[in-house]
């Protein structure tokens, strides 16, 4: 059969031993599963980044989940994360802590949050998971960096 003109743009698996920079810690754990990361490298061409993590029940200590440290980046970014209650789909069965610009929010409900280029944010630190939480980051750059 003809492989389509458009599937060399679709992934189905995530990008092997993904490299992070200093700010970003290693997540894979029995807790968080990377479900896919697209860029550059995983499909040649693209202009933006996007990755996808399950987050699940069982963590308990009080330190939670660190996703990152303070940053800023050269590019805006998309960050959300939406729990999984199909009865309350707004209550993300989770508690977060997401520092921006120096303000810190305690956040309880599914969200998005738009980071401008430049604006500090971090650190983002997932506590009390109850409920899988299905997170998502995008970028308007090729390479999250």
């Amino acid at each position: 059969m003809e492989q389509m003109k458009n599937a060399k743009n679709m992934l189905t698996a995530s990008k092997a031993n993904p490299v992070f920079p200093a700010y970003r810690h290693d997540l894979e754990s029995k807790y968080v599963k990377r479900a896919l990361q697209l860029d550059a490298e995983t499909v040649p061409g693209a202009e933006f980044y996007s990755e996808a993590n399950w987050i699940v029940p069982g963590d308990v200590s009080k330190e939670g989940i660190l996703f990152f440290d303070s940053h800023t980046h050269t590019f805006g970014e998309l960050i959300s994360f939406c729990g999984y209650d199909y009865e309350d789909i707004q209550d993300l069965g989770a508690e977060i802590e997401f520092t921006v610009d120096n303000e810190k929010h305690v956040i309880t409900k599914s969200f998005a949050a738009f980071v401008p280029a430049g604006v500090q944010h971090g650190p983002l630190i997932v506590r009390n998971v109850r409920k899988p939480i299905f997170q998502m980051i995008a970028a308007d750059a090729p390479m999250y960096k």
